[in-house]
């Protein structure tokens, strides 16, 4: 099952000496066929949407 991350970063558990948490850039691109709709679904580039179907490069 797909979820929408209405987000372009995750925060992952830190994995140096200082602790803490980061966010990283998380690759990906939001669908234009169901931006135009308003929704916002993200999609792994190369890979069709799961709501869709429409491929995101």
């Amino acid at each position: 099952m797909c979820q929408s991350i209405p987000a372009d970063k995750f925060t992952v558990p830190a994995m140096n000496e200082s602790g803490g948490v980061t966010t990283m850039p998380v690759p990906g691109r939001r669908c234009p066929c169901c931006l135009e709709r308003g929704d916002t679904v993200w999609v792994i580039p190369g890979k069709c949407c799961p709501v869709c179907g429409t491929p995101v490069n």
